[in-house]
């Protein structure tokens, strides 16, 4: 029964596994799942089409516009003009006048109205802002998969340094409990001292301790990972790429690297602004051009004392087709202080782009800097834990042989985990700065 029972329980707990529909993940397809996942990703691309639907927009104020109308209209008190009496009857006083009611009690028409623009300088300037609009949103599209698969990069590296601080420690916990053992052997037939034991039993509880929190990590940092690729923070995944396989890459080939400052979606971003505020400027200037349509208008008109619209009443037509010519005269220098604004807003757009550049050129030498230091101090620690591994290694066999003691070893062992810790935060360290410098380069 006992063996049905257990057998029973591992098939459940397979089907359970199978059945939260676990994914495997590099770390490039975990970038590529998020570009496609990721909630602010999405929403940067929905940017995309409304800026794509704005140049339309502007695209058909220029295009022949085309209007019906039809108005029923019945007049409950006819309009009432006065005129002089004597206009129609000689005889009226002077002074007297008569009320005159023109118009009947039913006004209908129908009617379309077709315009078109001819010329109007704020709208050329328009177009073209629309459309350099549309280019700032692909811009901001692109930086936000930037700044999104260098979160990816960050969160991998995050799950799999964590899953290397565990795994260290559970390996010394193992053997620190493997050693406890046998001490507790040794002290039950009178070769050692309690006080080996009990400081054995200390640094077993820290370890147990130590990997409580290392697996909370692990789960925070995977939870972290799913959130910014755009998986439900509750569903299972697997890391398939080993921190073995980052380390192995890692050289100062990336330092050799030349920095374009053309290159960096920042810069670009802001060089489409400059373009924006320049355009502004140029549509307050043509705000002094005159503007020109032309417009064409057909109606028809029914009226009556009684309502016969339907009812095959006549129909009197009305054409008209002209231009309209507006030209500004006079706006008491409103036009000429928006034009100083906008020129204000030009010159401080391109300071802003020549802050930008100097800034990019900053963080670029600044990522290098921070690599060659992170890769000098991963390659410092690196050294450092394979003399405190040696060292611990030595100690466990001198304690076996009865030459050092358990507070010996405790020390030895608290050292290697210092390494081993200092180790594992220079290596993350290292790979962050990578990935840094990286993006320093732009696109």
């Amino acid at each position: 029964m006992k063996k049905i029972f257990t057998i029973l329980s591992i098939f459940f707990i397979v089907e359970s596994v199978f059945a939260q529909n676990v994914a495997e993940f590099s770390l490039e397809q975990a970038k590529k799942y998020a570009l496609e996942h990721n909630y602010n990703n999405q929403k940067s691309k929905l940017d995309i089409k409304i800026a794509k639907k704005k140049v339309t927009e502007i695209r058909a104020i220029g295009l022949p516009q085309v209007n019906a109308e039809a108005k029923v209209q019945k007049f409950l008190d006819v309009a009432t003009s006065l005129a002089p009496a004597n206009a129609f009857n000689p005889a009226a006083p002077a002074g007297e006048l008569a009320e005159l009611q023109f118009g009947l009690d039913y006004n209908n028409s129908v009617g379309i109205t077709a315009s078109q623009l001819i010329f109007d300088g704020s709208y050329i300037v328009g177009l073209q802002a629309a459309k350099t609009y549309r280019e700032v949103s692909v811009n901001n599209q692109i930086k936000t998969e930037v700044e999104l698969k260098e979160a990816i990069v960050q969160a991998y590296f995050t799950v799999l340094v964590a899953n290397e601080n565990a795994e260290v420690l559970n390996q010394s916990l193992t053997s620190t409990e493997k050693m406890l053992t046998e001490t507790k052997a040794l002290y039950e037939v009178g070769l050692i001292e309690e006080q080996s034991v009990d400081q054995l039993m200390l640094t077993t509880n820290e370890l147990k301790t130590s990997v409580g929190i290392a697996n909370g990590q692990i789960e925070f940092a995977e939870k972290l990972l799913k959130l910014q690729m755009g998986i439900d923070i509750d569903s299972v995944i697997f890391l398939s790429d080993n921190i073995d396989a980052f380390v192995s890459n890692i050289s100062l080939e990336p330092l050799q690297k030349e920095f374009n400052v053309v290159n960096h979606i920042d810069f670009q971003l802001i060089e489409g602004n400059v373009r924006l505020m320049k355009l502004n400027l140029r549509k307050e200037k043509y705000s002094f051009l005159p503007s020109l349509n032309v417009f064409f208008n057909h109606q028809q008109q029914n009226m009556s004392n009684e309502f016969d619209m339907f009812s095959g009443g006549d129909w009197y037509p009305m054409t008209v087709v002209g231009a309209s010519l507006k030209l500004p005269i006079l706006t008491s220098g409103s036009r000429l202080a928006k034009m100083s604004q906008a020129k204000i807003e030009f010159d401080k757009a391109e300071i802003d782009a020549e802050q930008v550049e100097q800034n990019l050129k900053y963080q670029s030498q600044l990522s290098k800097s921070n690599y060659e230091t992170e890769y000098e101090t991963y390659s410092n620690q690196k050294s450092n834990l394979e003399l405190a591994k040696k060292i611990y290694d030595k100690t466990i066999k001198k304690y076996k042989e009865g030459v050092a003691s358990s507070l010996e070893l405790s020390q030895t062992q608290n050292q290697y985990l210092n390494a081993e810790g200092k180790y594992i935060k220079s290596l993350f360290d290292l790979l962050k700065a990578k990935s840094a410098l990286e993006k320093s380069y732009g696109k």
